[in-house]
């Protein structure tokens, strides 16, 4: 099989995470040719070559391309929630969680320093903001979501609890029972897939908001995020790093405070200990069952 996921112009930790993942829980699997699997990401669209089979453990539809047309050619052993579920038409049931849970069967050690409070930004955010200023201010450590999967795996694990706008900063703190604080991202099409997986786990979202850390996330954050403005700001780098670069340091000052106030004001969540252990149960049946049905690899857990 070969191993589909996601990557931009920069390394993103949830999306690297499959090449750290999957070699730990199934042996022999990836050749790089024959069936798409689909594991960690929101990776499930239209674009596909109709002939060609797709094989999805854990992936989630995340409305930022078109849905595809469900047909022979795919197979959902499960999917990331049950939103992922209703928009592809599938039985609610199959939405049995993020693939990132499995993250509890590799033995990823909780080694909790006292006081840490470890802030995760999403990956667009390192170039539109200034949040290493902001942290430093904060008295918060920050956590490079394109640096090395061990490396976030280590901070996220010896946190106190964390502070995240990645998504998956969030699902690997949760199944390794660290704390969390979701950061509510400043474009609304990033919202559906923390519902989908959440969906699976029973959660609902408590957001907490951050003021951008720069000028121009200052401006993403007001632009409507489909409309001209917000597509202007997003994509002509040159012209929008200077409200990037001249960012005042009141700006980001500000907002090192607003995160410091959060780390003492605001609850962590975490999903029940019943419901991840549900669901990560549930998940490894499913990797068993995919072994056998589809004849190809060695189960490692």
């Amino acid at each position: 099989m070969e191993l589909f996921f996601y990557r931009g112009e920069l390394t993103n930790f949830g999306d690297e995470l499959n090449l750290w993942l999957w070699p730990r829980l199934i042996e022999g699997l990836f050749d790089g040719v024959g069936d798409l699997f689909f594991g960690v990401g929101s990776n499930i669209r239209a674009g596909f070559p109709a002939a060609r089979r797709k094989v999805v453990l854990g992936a989630g539809y995340g409305a930022y391309s078109p849905l595809p047309t469900v047909d022979g050619s795919w197979s959902f052993y499960f999917v990331r929630g049950k939103q992922t579920a209703r928009a592809l038409g599938l039985d609610e049931a199959l939405g049995l969680g993020d693939a990132g849970i499995y993250i509890r069967s590799c033995k990823v050690p909780r080694q909790r320093i006292s006081g840490k409070v470890a802030f995760i930004p999403h990956w667009e955010s390192l170039w539109r903001g200034k949040w290493q200023e902001a942290c430093r201010l904060a008295g918060v450590h920050f956590v490079d979501p394109t640096g090395p999967v061990e490396a976030v795996l280590a901070d996220i694990a010896s946190a106190d609890f964390v502070v995240t706008e990645a998504m998956h900063g969030a699902i690997i703190a949760d199944a390794l029972r660290v704390p969390w604080i979701p950061i509510r991202p400043s474009h609304h099409i990033h919202h559906m897939k923390w519902d989908d997986w959440a969906s699976a786990l029973d959660m609902q979202i408590d957001w907490a908001r951050l003021p951008g850390s720069s000028l121009l996330e200052a401006a993403l954050q007001r632009a409507p995020s489909e409309g001209r403005l917000s597509r202007s700001l997003s994509r002509q780098r040159r012209a929008t790093a200077l409200l990037r670069d001249c960012t005042p340091n009141w700006v980001v000052q500000r907002t090192a405070d607003r995160l410091h106030a959060m780390t003492t004001q605001v609850q962590p969540q975490l999903s029940r200990d019943t419901a991840i252990e549900s669901a990560h149960s549930r998940m490894l049946e499913q990797l068993q069952r995919f072994v056998r049905q589809e004849g190809v690899g060695r189960v490692l857990v």
